[in-house]
């Protein structure tokens, strides 16, 4: 199991001040009277508010439509599943809703006891026919979940007594206990408000309101400007320090850096790394770090001269040296990847991205017309990315023009990769720890088929590749499933349809006196607001 540390900004180490070390899944639920830095508030003594920014806009809460990265910070704080990760894990399964659960031999059935006591947000009890609404409307074809491939498997639902929630597959699905503990998971939603709005599922309703059993509720919601999160009065669980959250829309990082500096945020990430290293020596900042699931890499197409030559792709590859990379561009804030997979999706050595840092290959193509290499014009922390890769291919002999692109546009060269860009270079998420949502999303070779390949914008991966996803994916032997999936990550390895460079962590940088540190979800920028708390 990985573990997060927390560095304090006055030491610039792991090891530096005991002071502010957070501890595994602490959850620090201080008296608000003893918050007397007038930073710990910004309406009176007798509130605590916790400022937080968002780079872009969310979208609504809803968490059945609501598929995006920014939005985990505000949904999971509204909205909860059966399943959790552990605090300082990217791959241990933690009850939440759930006290415990047992899974049948043949993994066809799994049976949830809920905790006792549970309750929506209004007060009322949260139960097992409570708790099915949720999972069904997840399933409704007017709410159109992009997560509802998640209870494709599932052939029915029982409910026996209140506490007892027992879920029936129609085949075994290897994925599936961390489908329940993913960010995208099947939520509780309050069926009293479901029955409300039966006509659109309250799909209207919830674009700006929540009905969920979390620490928080929604307290206002403008697209685009601000969230303002309250705490809910009536929450089953330990009581939150901050009574209230807000969430600013700040585009650009010079200015949430301004804001942070001058005491009106008190955390920000997301941050370019030479950014974080400018905290690293002032004690007025704290630097926390957790493992992730999300990894650096390069997309590459297969399918535009000259990159559709493997001996081209090779070389290529050799021409990268990624432990340089990760250490200029990352430093102690990410590891160079080995894997093909995000870090615990497989045991070590299994699906292995391992190659011998060999530039004098790239001697055989250097009259080759210029590889692009495209990027995210919305992120500018790539840009220094692709900048030092564009440093080390050219240094081997390969020309490269950076191609910027809109996030938006890279999903029509699936249609037609012979006209996209050679190399794409992005940081990218799988909705859970279990490598299937991981493989299956980015090199899923039969798109068409609409069981994968959502993201696999340059159409890397084979027939043979995806059998191997198949079969893992259906697999109830733990061991042969991660021997297939390793596998199609060989085929992958050796067809060079993706380098992986590293796997960075998630780093946040906040005042020195927030306390109570837990990552709430092991996908980037979200962590645990009811443990946070203020010395």
């Amino acid at each position: 199991m990985l573990t997060f540390s927390l560095v304090a900004a006055a030491c610039g180490s792991e090891e530096g001040a005991t002071d502010n070390s957070a501890s595994s899944g602490e959850n620090a639920n201080a008296d608000g009277d003893d918050a007397t830095d007038a930073e710990a508030t910004t309406e009176s003594d007798d509130e605590q508010v916790l400022r937080l920014a968002f780079a872009a806009d969310m979208g609504p809460p809803d968490p059945d439509t609501n598929y995006q990265l920014q939005g985990n910070q505000v949904t999971t704080a509204l909205y909860e599943g059966l399943l959790d990760y552990a605090p300082d894990s990217s791959s241990e399964i933690i009850g939440l809703l759930a006290e415990s659960w047992e899974v049948s031999e043949d993994q066809l059935t799994y049976t949830f006891t809920l905790r006792e006591g549970l309750t929506f947000s209004d007060g009322s009890p949260l139960d097992s026919e409570a708790l099915l609404a949720g999972f069904e409307r997840r399933s409704a074809e007017e709410v159109g979940s992009p997560s509802g491939y998640m209870l494709l498997p599932v052939e029915g639902y029982e409910t026996p007594d209140p506490t007892t929630f027992v879920i029936q597959l129609a085949y075994p699905e290897s994925a599936f206990l961390t489908y329940l503990a993913s960010p995208f998971s099947p939520k509780a939603i309050n069926p009293a408000v479901l029955a409300e709005y039966p006509d659109d599922a309250a799909i209207e309703f919830l674009l700006t309101n929540s009905a969920g059993s979390g620490p928080y509720v929604i307290d206002e919601f403008t697209l685009g400007q601000q969230y303002v999160l309250a705490k809910n009065e009536n929450y089953w669980g330990s009581e939150p320090f901050f009574d209230e959250v807000e969430i600013r829309i700040i585009p650009d990082v010079s200015t949430q850096l301004l804001q942070l500096e001058g005491g009106d945020l008190d955390m920000v990430t997301g941050l370019p790394p030479a950014t974080i290293a400018a905290f690293e020596n002032n004690g007025d900042f704290q630097i926390v770090t957790f493992p992730v699931l999300q990894k650096a890499w390069v997309h590459v197409n297969l399918f535009r001269s000259p990159t559709d030559d493997l001996a081209v792709r090779e070389a290529l590859r050799a021409a990268i040296d990624k432990d340089t990379l990760t250490d200029q561009i990352w430093g102690e804030y990410a590891t160079t990847s080995t894997q093909m997979y995000p870090v615990e999706n497989l045991p070590a050595g299994l699906g292995s991205d391992v190659w011998e840092f060999d530039p004098t290959l790239a001697g055989a193509f250097t009259d080759l017309e210029p590889i692009e290499l495209a990027y995210s014009a919305n992120r500018s922390a790539d840009q220094q990315v692709v900048e030092t890769l564009q440093v080390q291919l050219e240094s081997a002999g390969f020309s490269v023009e950076l191609v910027p692109t809109q996030d938006a546009d890279v999903f029509a060269w699936i249609e037609n990769p012979a006209s996209a860009p050679h190399l794409y270079y992005e940081v990218s998420y799988p909705d859970s720890s279990h490598p299937d949502t991981w493989s299956r999303l980015f090199w899923y070779n039969d798109i068409a088929s609409g069981f994968g390949g959502f993201l696999n914008y340059l159409v890397a991966g084979s027939p043979e590749s995806d059998a191997l996803l198949d079969a893992g994916l259906a697999g109830t032997d733990p061991d042969a499933v991660s021997e297939a999936y390793g596998a199609s990550g060989d085929l992958i390895f050796d067809q060079v349809g993706y380098i992986t460079i590293a796997d960075p962590l998630d780093v946040f940088v906040a005042r020195a006196d927030l306390t109570g540190w837990a990552h709430w979800l092991p996908t980037p920028l979200t962590v645990q607001l009811k443990t946070l708390a203020a010395e």
